[in-house]
């Protein structure tokens, strides 16, 4: 008999639920605007009656993982002949329908068309609703034709409410995903604009939102901002008079709708301090003799939007250029923080922190997370961290010292390196520079205990963690494995049942990876552990222009991260004792050793992984469907199956009942 668990007053914010019958079973996760469903089906144990899987049908069994877009719902399998069906009926996927507020049903099948997954996002639920979902079994009827069968299972889930102020956490990712449906909205302003790429001015046709008609404009950034954008400048609101003060470290600093927030809430009286970035180099001065100071591209960008805003009152606008903004002139590395503290009668109350730059590309282009933290111990750590900060303290003890304490001391006094798993129930805040990189091992042991991670790598794999997700954390070298089949087999059997996601920004250059091997033997990187049959992975990628129908833009506002800038790690997080890491900081060595950074460690909360689980699936899904799909069609040129159709028969279902698959793993995890 089916059953749906409902959430009981004491689970705030917590929805996990379940139902099963005796044919198949529903478990949906409820984030923010995403509700994720693990779908499975009794009676296919036995694969050997849908046939062997070979490298072709695993390949379609990650295709039929297709995402259209993030507000287009139904996906499906390139078109492929149909088999004999192991029974009468051909069990061709799932329908999905969600019931709203009156009893509107919405069908989130695409055309009537199957759901050929077991893993399956709804991507256009809201923020604070209740929804009941029902889900059927779908068979082929005849070519091309589907209809529901069976009994339903019914689960009611109430999404996340970012805004409630009696949560210690608010999460907001942006969509961070253009794509195909990007292209559907705002095709028609679709143009070639001159780019900077990584040093380089390239040609580039993108849909930026900045160069539309103001209304097309303001549409465009709130579909692209997907809330993130109004819960800064809301964040930033809440300083409403004198009583309150604004405390910020910032990177990059252009973003226009944020530096007017500050600077009306200069205007109101509010107390606002800015540490930001201050780098650049001594020069000689051109015709003149002696050197100049010119600095950097991001110091210069931020003076010249900081220099570009107006005010009514002079005695605001003096306030504003003469005692709002400190000079991090000092750190060891770059001043990367991008956090906000908000303080009422000198008391830290919230912190704004996360991935975002506060920028157009941070809010508009690239995946980025900002995360409100409504805990006053844990605001009372940033601000004993800025007030150091604000004194330009330099980042690391100097040669023959000067008698001052540096950063990475302080830091390490704040919160020392990790050592074991957290407490339950806890959460931890760590500042950087730091004297060691130490850290890096601590996440490689995380990693290795874990059953399952969510990881997301802007930057690349730092060594520690990139040799447990390539096996050889025991004595097994990288070398050895890459010319050993049987050595990488048995370093994924000594995982079996382990699977960890790494979302990567893009695909790294096999000419760089060779030249790092032969430079640095023994490093680990991208292709080694891309054969660990543990690991799945994908990177930021658009459909090949050609290999489908639909076309495919981004916004041309990033210069050298377009797809995925947050730093996530999460760690069981399907577990009751989930952990989130989150925060400026790249697990990196340059981002412990060096930089300003701050990261955020929260442990046995449920709901707050729930929400970064469930956007780290909409996004992985997205762009590993995409990574399917272009190796697909470059492997088979001639091949006439379309985006998006699913297949008549049931060798979709094939890969995720062999147990020698990642999707047989991936349907028994979140079943």
């Amino acid at each position: 008999r089916a059953h749906i668990r409902r959430r009981h007053p004491s689970e705030k914010g917590r929805m996990r639920t379940r139902s099963e019958d005796g044919v198949f079973s529903v478990h949906a996760i409820a984030g923010t605007h995403v509700v994720v469903f693990g779908l499975d089906v009794k009676g296919y144990n036995d694969r050997s009656t849908l046939g062997s899987t070979d490298s072709t049908e695993e390949l379609a069994g990650a295709i039929s993982r297709i995402a259209l877009g993030d507000d287009v719902v139904g996906e499906g399998l390139p078109t492929s002949d149909a088999k004999a069906a192991p029974s009468g009926v051909i069990f061709a996927g799932f329908a999905i329908d969600r019931i709203e507020a009156g009893d509107h049903t919405v069908s989130l099948n695409r055309n009537g068309k199957p759901i050929q997954k077991f893993l399956w996002c709804d991507n256009t639920a809201l923020p604070g609703r209740e929804y009941v979902y029902t889900i059927s079994r779908m068979k082929s009827v005849e070519e091309g034709d589907f209809e529901p069968y069976g009994a339903s299972l019914s689960v009611q889930v109430t999404t996340e409410n970012p805004n409630d102020p009696n949560s210690t956490h608010g999460v907001f990712f942006n969509r961070g995903l253009t794509g195909a449906r990007y292209v559907k909205k705002f095709g028609s302003h679709m143009k070639y604009h001159m780019l900077n790429k990584f040093g380089d001015k390239v040609w580039k046709q993108v849909i930026n939102p900045r160069k539309l008609d103001p209304a097309s404009s303001k549409e465009a950034r709130e579909w692209l901002s997907r809330g993130l954008e109004e819960a800064l400048i809301g964040f930033i609101a809440q300083a409403k008079d004198p009583t309150y003060r604004l405390l910020g470290a910032v990177y990059e600093f252009t973003h226009v709708e944020s530096i007017d927030a500050f600077a009306k809430a200069v205007e109101r009286g509010v107390d606002v301090k800015i540490v930001r970035h201050c780098k650049g180099s001594y020069r000689p001065k051109k015709g003149k003799n002696g050197k100049e100071w010119i600095p950097d591209s991001t110091t210069e960008s931020a003076a010249k939007a900081i220099d570009s805003q107006p005010f009514a009152k002079l005695e605001d606008a003096h306030k504003w250029q003469h005692g709002t903004f400190i000079e991090r002139k000092h750190a060891s590395g770059i001043s990367h923080n991008k956090f906000i503290i908000l303080v009422c009668n000198n008391r830290p109350l919230q912190v704004w922190t996360g991935s975002t730059n506060f920028t157009d590309g941070g809010i508009y282009g690239q995946l980025n997370v900002g995360h409100i933290v409504r805990d006053k111990k844990v605001a009372l750590q940033y601000h004993q961290y800025w007030t150091s900060l604000a004194k330009d303290i330099p980042g690391r003890r100097h040669a023959g010292g000067d008698g001052i304490q540096p950063m990475d001391v302080r830091n390490e006094e704040l919160q020392p390196d990790l050592s074991g798993p957290l407490p339950l129930r806890s959460i931890k805040v760590m500042f950087s520079p730091r004297p060691t990189a130490k850290m890096l091992d601590w996440f490689a042991e995380r990693v290795g205990e874990a059953k399952t991670i969510h990881f997301t790598a802007a930057f690349g794999v730092s060594q520690p963690i990139a040799r447990v997700l390539n096996g050889t954390a025991a004595g097994v070298s990288s070398s050895a494995l890459r010319r050993s089949p049987r050595l990488l087999k048995r370093a994924s059997t000594l995982r079996d049942g382990c699977l960890r996601y790494v979302l990567l920004d893009n695909k790294p250059s096999l000419k760089t990876s060779q030249k790092l091997h032969q430079k640095k033997p023994g490093m680990v990187d991208y292709y080694d552990f891309r054969s660990n049959e543990t690991n799945k992975i994908a990177f930021g990628a658009l459909l090949d222009k050609g290999s489908s129908s639909e076309d495919e833009s981004l916004t041309g506002l990033n210069t050298f991260v377009d797809f995925v800038h947050t730093k996530v790690l999460l760690v069981d997080a399907l577990s009751d004792e989930p952990l989130v890491v989150t925060g400026s900081a790249n697990f990196s060595e340059a981002s412990l050793e060096k930089n300003d950074e701050n990261m955020l460690f929260v442990k046995g909360d449920t709901s707050l992984a729930d929400i970064y689980l469930t956007e780290y699936i909409r996004v992985f899904e997205h762009y590993y469907s995409r990574d399917m799909y272009n190796r697909f069609v470059s492997k088979d040129e001639d091949s006439d199956r379309a985006w998006g159709e699913p297949v008549t028969d049931e060798s979709w279902t094939v890969p995720y009942f062999d147990p020698s698959t990642q999707l047989y793993k991936e349907r028994l995890l979140y079943r």
